[in-house]
């Protein structure tokens, strides 16, 4: 059952990508959350803890943020919710199955911030991919410097990511070898 979720979690990151290649827009399938269904798939698939961990942490960091931006009148587009939902959940079921590794919170922020680091050299500035080119639409008020701006986001999902690190396990979620 693990591998077909896996299998399902890369399924939902595949048709969501062959949507924006068709549109011709294939940086935005380095975007976290995107990413973050294709890790948990092949977490699930390669049995990775950790993998599955970074995705579903990367998923919990993305989806307030997809919803904030829907809400700002972001295009929906139906396969994203295959991404950002579906990956969510398959993520949360995996750490059931294969466990919840230690140090997950700060490799899911170390490998964010590689991701944004990557992004911003291999994308266009005008697609923002990850935010890694300039602050959101919508928060240059708020925010007038960019790096403080990624300083903010990454200090904001370590808070998150440490949170869950330390609050899944009093929900019974448990470390890999006690997991299965």
């Amino acid at each position: 059952m693990t591998r077909l979720l896996g299998a399902l979690a890369v399924a939902f990151y595949a048709i969501h990508a062959a949507v924006h290649v068709a549109r011709r827009q294939p940086e935005n399938l380095l975007w976290v959350c995107h990413l973050g269904s294709l890790a948990v798939g092949a977490g699930l698939l390669l049995r990775s803890p950790a993998l599955n961990a970074v995705g579903a942490f990367w998923l919990c960091w993305g989806l307030p943020l997809w919803i904030l931006y829907l809400a700002m009148g972001g295009e929906f587009m139906p396969t994203s919710l295959g991404t950002h939902v579906g990956g969510l959940a398959i993520g949360f079921v995996g750490l059931r199955r294969i466990g919840l590794p230690r140090g997950a919170w700060w490799k899911t922020v170390l490998a964010w911030a590689v991701l944004v680091v990557f992004t911003r050299v291999a994308t266009p500035p005008a697609e923002n991919v990850n935010m890694a080119h300039r602050v959101q639409q919508g928060w240059e008020t708020s925010f007038t410097s960019h790096p403080v701006y990624i300083v903010m986001i990454g200090a904001t999902g370590a808070a998150l990511s440490l949170a869950l690190q330390f609050g899944l396990p009093k929900l019974g979620f448990r470390a890999p070898a006690e997991a299965a």
